[in-house]
């Protein structure tokens, strides 16, 4: 009887597989999300732990899935198992960048209406992070970030850090520089950069700073004749022509005869006494740790 016992029990199981996977409402257990036509009813069926619904309003007929979370049928556009509002079904289809769509007189950022121009909408970055019709130019979040897209540009992409401009100014991701000049203004390394004029850090000027002689160093780091800077900020009593970066991620710093955390002195700590050839691994307001 044990053994009888023992080959009716997957038996068992691999009958329900097979009944799951005919037909009826699919289960997360043995199912993908998505859309699933069964017979003449329609259903969504969310991620794992997650349960099928029934889309009673769809037509199975003209029922098309789009991919995983968009679908269209005769009737309607679908998201997520939603009906979208506004979206043609006649003419809706998908855009290259995940998340976004069009239909003949509107695009969609996920569920909602980002542009009423779709024939002029393009990417002006890979990702979707940045956006423009003929009218405006759009940042990640749908927000309108400029109303001169003829005169807008990306001028670099790098890390963290995204800068753009157009006729009156210049952006840091998604965010207008003060008193940057769009004419002049170039993008030096990291969060930094300089006009005519001056030297800003991601969103705001580094005061009296030399911008014919300033110079990014690494990671937050700069300096010009003056002064030394971190995060565009002075770092007191810095040696400009001496200081150098000891390890940007842990933000340490040292010229000839003090070291820095950030923007603060490590007090009773004397950089020569960092041998030849270490590695410096760590630093806080009162150490460094080098090997």
């Amino acid at each position: 009887m044990t053994v009888v016992r023992s080959l009716r029990v997957p038996l068992a199981l691999a009958l329900l597989v097979v009944l799951v996977g005919c037909g009826g409402a699919p289960s997360s257990l043995f199912h993908s999300a998505g859309y699933y036509v069964r017979g003449d009813t329609v259903y969504y069926l969310d991620a794992f732990p997650g349960e099928a619904s029934k889309l009673p309003q769809a037509d199975a007929k003209t029922f098309t899935i789009l991919d995983t979370t968009y679908a269209k049928d005769k009737n309607a556009v679908y998201l997520d198992g939603v009906v979208l509002p506004d979206a043609d079904p006649g003419s809706f289809g998908l855009l290259e960048v995940s998340g976004y769509s069009k239909d003949a007189t509107h695009v969609f950022m996920r569920d909602r209406v980002l542009s009423e121009d779709p024939d002029h909408f393009t990417f002006l970055n890979g990702d979707g992070g940045v956006t423009k019709d003929s009218a405006h130019v759009y940042w990640s979040d749908g927000t309108v970030l400029s109303d001169d897209p003829q005169h807008f540009a990306i001028l670099s992409q790098d890390g963290f850090y995204l800068f753009a401009k157009d006729g009156e100014n210049v952006f840091v991701n998604g965010t207008a520089i003060k008193d940057a000049d769009p004419g002049t203004f170039k993008v030096e390394r990291g969060a930094y950069g300089k006009d005519s004029e001056g030297v800003f850090y991601f969103t705001g000027p580094v005061h009296g700073a030399d911008s014919s002689t300033f110079k990014v160093l690494d990671g937050p780091y700069a300096r010009d004749d003056a002064h030394a800077y971190w995060m565009g900020k002075v770092v007191p009593g810095a040696d400009p022509a001496t200081f150098v970066v000891l390890n940007a991620d842990f933000e340490c710093t040292a010229d000839s005869a003090h070291a820095f955390y950030r923007d603060v002195l490590i007090k009773g700590f004397d950089p020569s006494t960092i041998p030849s050839g270490a590695t410096v691994t760590n630093c806080s307001e009162t150490s460094v740790s080098f090997s």
